[in-house]
């Protein structure tokens, strides 16, 4: 299957435009480059003005696969979106084909792209850390992660970072080690050392 690894999007909201840097995933070495998604000199006005449904179809459908550099913000909506998805019982693949099944209908995809975007513009203030019954998770893997004993002396503030970037370095953790070494983000309040951890835990 052929598809963009997409490293940057830039939504340019005065105007409506899309700017995507990605490479094909049949050329190697990858090699990158940036290019306006639809743009309105070359589609008609009924799908410009419906751009954002089309790149989330295309997300959705893994025509765009975002990497782990991209953006934050559209790496947490992703995530978000699957999670939502998979906790209501939701298909992916059956939202992806409906505008297919209905004449290319792409405006029936808004109801689940408003969804998408409410977590792409969510904002949470503070800083968030990742926690396990084996310590605090300071490095995830691809199949692991690495971590420092509760008894460490060392600052907790070193491995805080916002709640989207937490976020989306937990949903790297298989569910299968989530569920076994009770992983969890809690949020940081106070400049407190590894050994003196509350049990306060931010529960997803």
């Amino acid at each position: 299957m052929s598809y963009e690894i997409v490293k940057r999007i830039s939504h340019r909201k005065k105007d409506n435009k899309i700017f995507i840097t990605s490479a094909s995933n049949n050329i190697s070495p990858k090699y990158y480059s940036t290019w306006e998604f639809m743009p309105d000199k070359t589609n008609d006005y009924e799908k410009t003005k419906n751009k954002e449904l089309y790149l989330f179809h295309g997300i959705i459908g893994g025509s765009y696969q975002l990497s782990s550099s991209v953006n934050e913000n559209w790496l947490y909506a992703e995530n978000k979106f699957y999670e939502y998805c998979r906790n209501n019982n939701i298909s992916i693949s059956e939202i992806w084909n409906f505008p297919y099944q209905n004449d290319g209908n792409i405006e029936l995809l808004k109801p689940y792209y408003e969804i998408f975007k409410g977590f792409l513009e969510e904002k949470k203030e503070g800083k968030y850390y990742l926690t396990s019954n084996k310590g605090i998770i300071i490095k995830v893997n691809k199949n692991n992660f690495r971590y420092l004993p509760y008894s460490y002396n060392v600052s907790l503030k070193t491995y805080c970072k916002d709640f989207k970037h937490i976020y989306n370095v937990l949903c790297n953790i298989s569910a299968y080690n989530r569920e076994k070494y009770d992983v969890s983000i809690r949020e940081y309040t106070l400049d407190k050392n590894i050994s003196e951890l509350k049990e306060d835990c931010y529960e997803l």
